[in-house]
């Protein structure tokens, strides 16, 4: 075991049965033991970064906890921030203080004091957050929001080929619904709660708005509350068309009709 590794469970980091699970965890994909620690729950990305920091001792910062100094930022350039994913926090007379992801990154430290003719004082800080201070300096990289020359023009209903029956009566229950499909899992496997926005004149349909994307083709069951008991439905989702607000309206074709039910629902 090496000196690390006894760190973990010497200092109480994690457990010696979870260490025993992410290497095992590690012999099945190949990546690093601190990687399947964090994948198995065991710690979290901040956590981890804490450890390491208190190994090598060198600081480890919150960068959300600072407000970022433009005139420093504009030290570096864009592009170098994303490469490697740095910021600098503050200077402090000739000392530039900057969180980096791999502060243990030699060459990348001496690029920095040379540019700016500075000591650099390396940090620990975690990736994500380093990323989204970047982002929010920066803005959104635009390789992932720059799709305007790819967007001609909204699609139609009509081009996009979904079912759906003409005649259709407005309600406003709620619903709980969950996806039965094994191409389609999430998270969580209870039921998510819902409005059925309409029906089908032929009780054939229902509409669901709701916040969870479901692609078209996906199998699903929807309960309808009643005084008595849920009523439980099985179907198929034929549309999924997205609102302002980021809420998904839910096509979904039912499997079969319950006359009865769908005359009350309705009525």
């Amino acid at each position: 075991m090496g000196k690390l590794e006894g760190n973990l469970i010497k200092e109480s980091w994690v457990t010696a049965s979870q260490l025993l699970a992410a290497k095992e965890e590690q012999k099945k994909n190949k990546k690093s033991l601190f990687s399947c620690l964090v994948k198995l729950g065991f710690v979290n990305e901040e956590t981890l970064y804490m450890f390491y920091a208190q190994q090598a001792l060198i600081p480890f910062v919150r960068v959300s906890d600072y407000c970022l100094n433009s005139g420093l930022v504009n030290l570096f350039p864009e592009s170098m921030y994303r490469e490697n994913l740095f910021v600098p926090l503050f200077k402090v007379e000739s000392t530039l203080y900057v969180c980096l992801a791999n502060p243990l990154d030699a060459d990348l430290i001496n690029t920095l004091s040379i540019k700016t003719e500075l000591d650099i004082n390396p940090m620990f800080a975690v990736p994500s957050a380093i990323l989204e201070a970047i982002n929010r300096f920066f803005g959104p990289d635009d390789k992932f929001v720059n799709l305007e020359s790819l967007i001609v023009s909204p699609q139609t209903l009509s081009k996009m080929g979904f079912w759906r029956e003409s005649e259709r009566v407005a309600i406003n229950l709620p619903v709980e619904f969950k996806s039965t499909d094994d191409k389609v899992v999430l998270v969580s496997s209870a039921y998510v709660s819902a409005t059925a926005s309409d029906v089908s004149a032929s009780g054939r349909a229902v509409g669901i708005k709701t916040f969870v994307f479901l692609p078209a083709g996906t199998k699903v069951s929807v309960k309808f509350p009643t005084k008595n008991s849920d009523q439980e439905l099985s179907g198929e989702v034929a549309r999924a068309n997205m609102d302002k607000a980021g809420r998904f309206f839910l096509g979904v074709k039912l499997d079969g009709v319950n006359e009865e039910f769908m005359k009350s629902l309705i009525g």
